[in-house]
């Protein structure tokens, strides 16, 4: 419970007595977020007989990392197939293996040129939780032709026959 033990949130009119009428409830996992909570009888509100409870929650969100990927959309390709079929001549036959060890040291040789294509052709991007993964520089692109024909057919407002309209309402669609 935030409110510590112990602690009166009630002065009894009649006698003066204080009591523990009033308490404050949170979930275990909100519990952490408590900076204080205490009860205050010096501003208690009015004539009210209840101590004011007052309570300093840390809600500020938790900084989150960026994290960094293989940006496989940007990859090239034809350069990426050329370098892989390079790796792999340079690897031998795959039916000379006689036994598990060689099979190991060949699936290892095979993971290495792997990643040594990877780490050559394909971009790293960093990525943060507040990043959209399906945003592309195409739907960028199209944003902005909308907007710009957005501001256009805006000041075209006052002639209903403008091509324009049309021009934004397929651009509209479109995106």
């Amino acid at each position: 419970m935030p409110l510590p033990q112990g602690v009166p949130t009630l002065r009894a009119k009649g006698t003066g007595n204080e009591t523990r009428r009033d308490n404050v409830f949170c979930s275990e996992d909100f519990l952490d977020f408590f900076v204080s909570c205490n009860a205050y009888p010096t501003r208690t509100p009015g004539k009210s007989d209840h101590y004011a409870i007052i309570m300093e929650i840390d809600l500020t969100p938790p900084v989150r990392k960026t994290e960094e990927r293989w940006n496989w959309r940007a990859t090239d390709w034809v350069e990426f197939r050329k370098m892989m079929a390079e790796e792999f001549e340079g690897l031998g036959e795959v039916n000379g293996y006689a036994s598990a060890a060689d099979v190991d040291e060949g699936l290892a040789a095979l993971d290495a040129a792997i990643w040594r294509c990877v780490e050559k052709h394909v971009p790293r991007s960093k990525i943060s939780s507040h990043s959209k993964p399906w945003w592309t520089p195409e739907l960028s692109e199209s944003k902005k032709r909308k907007e710009k024909l957005a501001r256009r057919s805006y000041r075209q407002r006052d002639v209903p026959d403008s091509p324009v309209h049309e021009e934004f309402r397929r651009a509209r669609n479109d995106f």
